[in-house]
């Protein structure tokens, strides 16, 4: 998502703003960054079919089998092109944070932008201001991710 400002800008009223610049995205595009860990696989499938139920297209950067390339560009590439994106903090990886730093930078917005956790997850000193959704169970998770991305649709489709 380019924009000409950035998630700054906009929560701390910088001169850049521009609240008509909607940026360039894929419709339905739905980043998904989170750590990589065979635990983390019935966490994703859930993430996926709330997703689904919005007919939404949730995707990894492990989704794409794209050869040898680098894989930095390919998640960069798709935290652009993505319409929302959803950051589990959960386990606390660093490139999960780098990733979502990078989505601020290049202009995503809070309402693009979905951070949940597992319950008891620690968040990072600059991202604890940021409002996170915490789940205790799958169940609770798809309620979640669903209701949330219904209202980012609201809010950001006009």
């Amino acid at each position: 998502m380019s924009r000409s400002h950035t998630f700054m800008d906009r929560e701390f009223r910088g001169s850049n703003y521009d609240p008509d610049d909607e940026g360039e995205f894929e419709p339905n595009l739905v980043f998904v960054g989170m750590a990589f860990r065979e635990e983390m696989s019935e966490i994703y499938k859930t993430i996926q079919s709330a997703c689904l139920s919005l007919s939404l297209n949730a995707t990894r950067v492990d989704d794409s089998y794209a050869g040898s390339g680098f894989i930095i560009r390919e998640i960069t590439e798709l935290i652009e092109r993505a319409e929302f994106l959803i950051f589990d903090l959960s386990f606390e990886r660093p490139n999960v944070y780098y990733e979502l730093g990078y989505a601020h930078g290049v202009g995503n917005e809070a309402d693009e932008i979905l951070l949940i956790a597992s319950e008891g997850t620690k968040v990072h000193f600059d991202s604890a201001p940021l409002r996170v959704l915490f789940y205790n169970s799958m169940g609770q998770l798809h309620d979640i991710v669903h209701k949330a991305l219904r209202e980012m649709i609201r809010r950001t489709r006009r």
